[in-house]
């Protein structure tokens, strides 16, 4: 008696040990999704924290300009402009002057199109003005002749220009009589403009993917793909089968698309994704013909698959999407196969009652007979 009680201890020891040791398996097998989001999370944090510093530092290289950008125009005097030596370093290049009087140089800018290095015309896209500030020139660049108070930048004379305006005696006596760099009051602002764009582009974006991954780093729970595999029942039992399916069953690969026989998994850098066919509730083919002046160049084939919570796209030859597809199909009979316009406009526009379709497929198949 005290043999067959000894022993059934020792059974339900094992038993125990042997439980908990699935249960810690299991824990560290369910971590494994958590940490694979979390991963592409902390490279998404990680990239938009490069792509601010990369910004900081663009800035703090144009500080000058940015400076110009906000402050000025600058109020400038003659004098005031006579103390400037060099256009390129002054703090102040982005100016406001008033010429006493606007004489013109008679220097004109051209510009000439070719088409195959043939020359189809040309025309004055400028001229060059003197603009008289006490007792020495400003020349300024202008597609028309300026008014008396004008803004722009302060840029350095080109060695071709120069030769042009400066040649001769009078051209001597002008450039010792001359500002050391034109103005040129067109486009100065243009590229903040487009960096301010460029900048509300990045925010906007950072507001849609940056903020989000962030969130789940700090709460990976929070991730809409944890939040799916709980929604599907058995998370530990899903994350146990989709690493076993990918290490043991893998039966498709192409650009990190992963199919196995149960799911389709997304591994990218920066993203990661689990879809299963069980949800599967649309697939087709996509063919994409290229051509150069009309002539067919190839086509590019790929096996769309539409499930609830989301869509994938394996891309591949004809063989091997043709094999995606019947594996889908297989998977999920009950899914609508083929695409046409009314199929479409079904989806996008009603997709209530396409859902609504797929399942009552699925209820008459599990109604029928094996």
């Amino acid at each position: 008696m005290s043999l067959s009680l000894g022993e059934e201890r020792l059974q339900m020891c094992y038993d125990a040990h042997k439980w908990l040791q699935q249960t810690a398996d299991l824990i560290v097998m369910e971590s494994w999704i958590a940490q694979m989001c979390k991963r592409r999370a902390r490279r998404q944090v990680f990239a938009w924290v490069l792509t601010l510093f990369a910004g900081i530092i663009f800035v703090f290289c144009n500080s000058r300009y940015v400076r110009n950008f906000v402050e000025g125009p600058y109020n400038l005097l003659p004098n005031e402009l006579a103390q400037i030596t060099d256009a390129d370093t002054t703090p102040r290049y982005f100016v406001s002057v008033v010429g006493e009087k606007v004489l013109d140089t008679g220097i004109q800018e051209v510009t000439t199109t070719t088409r195959n290095g043939v020359k189809e015309g040309s025309h004055a896209s400028a001229e060059y003005y003197a603009f008289v500030m006490g007792d020495r020139f400003l020349i300024v660049k202008s597609a028309s002749k300026p008014p008396e108070k004008i803004s722009g930048e302060l840029i350095p004379f080109p060695s071709d220009l120069s030769s042009q305006l400066f040649s001769g005696a009078d051209g001597r006596e002008l450039q010792n009589q001359s500002y050391p760099f034109y103005l040129e009051p067109e486009g100065f602002r243009y590229p903040g403009y487009w960096a301010i764009g460029i900048a509300w582009v990045l925010f906007g974006l950072f507001w849609k993917f940056g903020r989000p991954a962030w969130t789940h780093l700090q709460d990976i729970n929070k991730h809409f793909l944890v939040k799916r595999v709980e929604q599907w029942g058995d998370s530990i039992g899903v994350s146990i089968e989709v690493q076993r399916e990918l290490s043991n069953s893998l039966l498709f690969k192409s650009n990190g698309i992963l199919i196995t026989n149960n799911y389709v998994v997304r591994r990218h850098f920066f993203t990661f994704n689990i879809l299963r066919f069980d949800d599967l509730l649309w697939i087709y083919k996509k063919v994409t013909q290229r051509s150069v002046n009309f002539i067919p160049t190839g086509k590019s084939l790929a096996a769309i698959m539409i499930f609830y919570g989301g869509s994938e796209t394996f891309s591949g030859n004809a063989g091997r999407v043709d094999e995606v597809l019947t594996l889908a199909s297989s998977r999920a009979p009950w899914a609508v196969v083929g695409y046409s316009a009314e199929i479409k406009d079904l989806f996008s526009k009603r997709t209530g009652e396409f859902c609504q379709f797929v399942e009552s497929r699925r209820q008459e198949l599990s109604k029928k007979p094996l």
